[in-house]
């Protein structure tokens, strides 16, 4: 709703309660996907340590290169939130329709990487039963690609109506199942064959299939179907999925460049050393996702807020609820990380079925992550607030030249050229992170995006549909 109290007159807390009002759903979702992600890498570490490392190296790879539809598809919640700050809910749901209808570019994008898959892992160059492990995890996650275009355009349209909670709901019930069909499958519990990685692989599949079963049926129940018409506004609409190509395409290839430049910093740099440095990197990375997870659900509802408020014309508001988004993300990254370099190497031991080698230099990786936390809040809540603007066109230059121009020659250059090996290659990610906070401020705080206009084939105050 619209605050009819000046900006200079809210307490220091409105803010707050905003803020946490549309992220605190959206991160206690993103906290039960990282409780069972981690518990997933967990399980896993108990089949090998080639296991471990092939899990991660592909895990990352399938995200990476779904990335290339499901970022075209992200920027719905962009265009809802315009919308229903606009005070036109009428086209909110019209928008999430079309995502729907561009998620069949995940099956076309299955199609295509499922011949090639060994192909790619195969030039990465690492042992044989990885490269094996990796090639069989990641074919059988393609067939979860078309739902995870479907969860990204449903979930983006409840956020930016201010139902978070629904995809809180539907996350920690797909994430429980997730959880129980890794038991099962991956040890062969209950009858069940023994699969091990492959089981890893089917369990995520089924759970993100049923997290899109149980989106679809809320959004076209009887109670948004009154207010927003979900059921009456599937045509297809041509101009609008241009609209969502226009903005969504840069934020595609910006998602894409981001991730691929951490896939081939995990599979190309930290892979080259050997199956246990990898493994180590997939247990520090696994801890980070605790920081990293629950701090993109501000990411989320920052893009929601920063979408209503500029829907309403409200600039300054906008900027106030994003520097409160910061100081959160910051106060609870910082925390984290902290607490993981402190206690990192008894946490690994406990936790997961490794050797000491694997354990001291993840250890070693967690004391350096915990030195970017702060930045890397910075990093988190600037991108949700840019694409909550739509300036999806300049992160996708600046994406390009901070992550191939700075993060991987930086990761290179203490890995290979000084010989520290994987231990560097965090190093140079730790700078990275540093200066691209710098660069992500700087361009929201002097306000590049304040005129941009996402509605360039409709108009959201139109009364019908083109």
């Amino acid at each position: 709703m619209t605050s009819s109290i000046p900006l200079n007159k809210e307490t220091r807390w409105t803010g707050v309660r905003e803020v946490m009002g549309m992220s605190g759903p959206l991160i206690l979702g993103m906290l039960s996907y990282t409780v069972m992600e981690f518990f997933d890498k967990v399980m896993v570490s108990h089949v090998g340590t080639d296991a471990l490392a092939a899990v991660g190296s592909a895990g990352i790879g399938s995200f990476t290169l779904c990335t290339l539809y499901m970022g075209i598809i992200s920027v719905v919640s962009t265009f809802v939130a315009q919308c229903y700050g606009r005070g036109t809910p009428q086209f909110c749901s019209c928008y999430c329709w079309q995502g729907i209808y561009l998620s069949v570019l995940g099956i076309l994008f299955s199609a295509v990487l499922w011949p090639i898959t060994p192909f790619i892992f195969g030039l990465m160059n690492h042992t044989p039963e990885v490269t094996r492990l990796e090639t069989q995890y990641f074919q059988i996650r393609l067939f979860s690609y078309f739902f995870i275009g479907c969860n990204t355009a449903v979930v983006g349209f409840f956020q930016a109506i201010d139902h978070p909670r629904i995809p809180m709901y539907t996350a920690i019930v797909g994430n429980a199942v997730n959880l129980l069909l890794n038991y099962v499958l991956i040890f062969g519990h209950f009858g069940f064959p023994k699969l091990g990685v492959a089981g890893a692989a089917v369990a995520t599949v089924i759970a993100i299939a049923l997290q899109s079963i149980l989106l679809l049926a809320i959004f076209l129940n009887s109670r948004f179907n009154r207010k927003f018409g979900t059921r009456t506004t599937y045509q297809f609409d041509w101009n609008r999925i241009r609209e969502l190509v226009h903005v969504g395409l840069p934020a595609a290839i910006s998602m894409f460049l981001d991730v691929a430049n951490w896939w081939i910093f995990v599979a190309f740099i930290v892979g080259r050393f050997g199956a246990v440095q990898l493994a180590a990197n997939t247990i520090a990375l696994s801890f980070m996702h605790v920081c990293f997870m629950p701090a993109f659900g501000l990411n989320q509802g920052i893009a929601a807020i920063v979408g209503q408020w500029l829907g309403r014309r409200d600039i300054p508001r906008a900027k106030s609820r994003v520097y409160t988004a910061i100081k959160i993300a910051t106060c609870y990254m910082m925390f984290m990380g902290i607490t993981f370099a402190l206690f990192g190497g008894i946490l690994i031991k406990h936790i997961f079925n490794t050797d000491n080698d694997v354990a001291w230099l993840g250890h070693k990786m967690l004391i350096l992550a915990a030195c970017f936390q702060a930045f890397d809040a910075v990093n988190i809540v600037c991108m949700g607030a840019l694409r909550g603007a739509g300036d999806t066109r300049w992160m996708m230059y600046m994406t390009f030249f901070m992550s191939y121009f700075v993060c991987l020659p930086l990761a290179w250059f203490f890995a290979v050229d000084l010989g520290l090996e994987s231990f560097g290659a965090w190093i140079g990610a730790t700078l990275f992170i540093c200066i691209l906070s710098g660069v992500l401020f700087r361009r929201f705080y002097n306000e590049g995006w304040r005129d941009i206009n996402i509605f360039i084939h409709t108009q959201p105050e139109d009364t019908s549909q083109d």
